[in-house]
């Protein structure tokens, strides 16, 4: 028995669903209230995420888009959990949601640029063929 009779055909790699930027959001909340809660958390790279809380600045972040465009909020040390108790209750409200269409923009752009390069790497790497 071969190898193609054992485990199949090749198909075409279907991506993974992308999350929305509010998904993402809510997913990086739950993380963070881990965080706060001593737990360890892990990317998909197996990796520590950082905590949106550092250097007395409270930078909440989408993917590697700040949610704030760059901008940061002052926390006060001890603060954490009160203060992203209430970033979620309005995230929930949808007092939020300028910035998520703007973080929103920012990942098709990203998007967009990268799909570009990859155009351009293949026809690169045809010419060089």
């Amino acid at each position: 028995m071969g190898f193609f009779d054992t485990y199949g055909q090749p198909t075409d790699i279907k991506a993974d669903k992308k999350l929305e930027t509010s998904e993402m959001l809510a997913n990086g909340i739950e993380q963070q209230e881990k965080l706060i809660n001593k737990e360890e958390v892990l990317n998909a790279k197996g990796e520590l995420i950082r905590s949106w809380f550092r250097d007395g600045r409270f930078m909440p972040t989408i993917g590697i888009f700040g949610l704030f465009g760059g901008k940061a909020l002052p926390f006060k040390k001890g603060n954490e959990k009160d203060m992203l108790a209430s970033f979620k209750k309005s995230f929930e409200a949808g007092e939020f949601n300028t910035f998520i269409k703007a973080v929103d923009k920012k990942r098709e752009d990203n998007t967009a640029k990268l799909q570009e390069a990859r155009k351009k790497i293949g026809k690169a790497a045809t010419k060089s063929e």
